[in-house]
């Protein structure tokens, strides 16, 4: 596919992990996950007929955590001057703005956390526009446009040094709760840690654990399409 075709959405989501199978069941008791063994390994977790995420152990010079497969593009790993990393595979785009709407479980919204401006980077690779949001001054939308309208593919967050440094810079991958009070509760009572209590935010209403392997999730209340609001 030519470059300049912007990317539309995700093929799916990695979540490298250092103990795939109990971070596999752990979601698995989240959102209920159809889990299943590839024979490389991984572990591809489904919901319906999507594939949601597929669990897998880092490799030595991955970072573990959440890491976009974007779809429809030659298998490629993007790498913006700061180091954060997404991956192009080609074929269907299972999540994103043309897709479905989210179900429980599902991605639902990505967003780039950084402390440096890398808009020139992902938007000369994936063929996306910015756009700025001129009520949250550090926020902006990434559109990917085509013969209907752009549409919000992802967001861009500036946030400062320590914050990147405590929290860590790179792709967010928000997934869909239909109750998101339920699955907070229920991912606390199964040994994360609350980082965000569910509130009120310009796609919705959010909330954020690190589950009890240190990985972050991001979580968006039943959002009627990518993006929640702003779809």
């Amino acid at each position: 596919m030519s470059e300049d075709v912007p990317v539309k959405g995700l093929r799916r989501v990695e979540l490298r992990s250092n103990d795939p199978a109990g971070s596999a069941e752990y979601y698995r008791s989240l959102f209920g996950w159809i889990v299943m063994s590839a024979d490389d390994g991984t572990l591809r977790c489904w919901v319906g007929d999507r594939l949601a995420a597929l669990i897998r152990r880092p490799a030595d010079w991955e970072t573990p955590g959440w890491h976009p497969v974007l779809g429809g593009r030659p298998t490629a790993l993007l790498a913006d001057p700061t180091g954060v990393t997404a991956t192009l595979d080609p074929g269907r785009v299972r999540h994103g703005p043309w897709a479905p709407a989210p179900r429980h479980g599902e991605p639902c919204w990505l967003e780039l956390m950084t402390a440096d401006t890398t808009d020139d980077y992902w938007t000369r690779h994936l063929a996306w526009t910015v756009r700025a949001d001129s009520d949250v001054k550090p926020f902006a939308l990434y559109d990917a446009p085509d013969d209907t309208g752009a549409r919000a593919i992802a967001g861009r967050l500036l946030v400062d040094t320590v914050t990147a440094a405590n929290v860590g810079a790179g792709w967010m991958c928000y997934l869909a709760a239909t109750d998101i009070t339920l699955v907070t509760d229920t991912a606390v009572a199964g040994g994360a840690t609350l980082l965000i209590e569910p509130r009120e935010a310009p796609t919705g209403v959010i909330a954020a654990f690190a589950d009890p392997y240190g990985t972050v999730c991001t979580l968006l209340e039943d959002p009627a399409g990518w993006g929640g609001a702003w779809s």
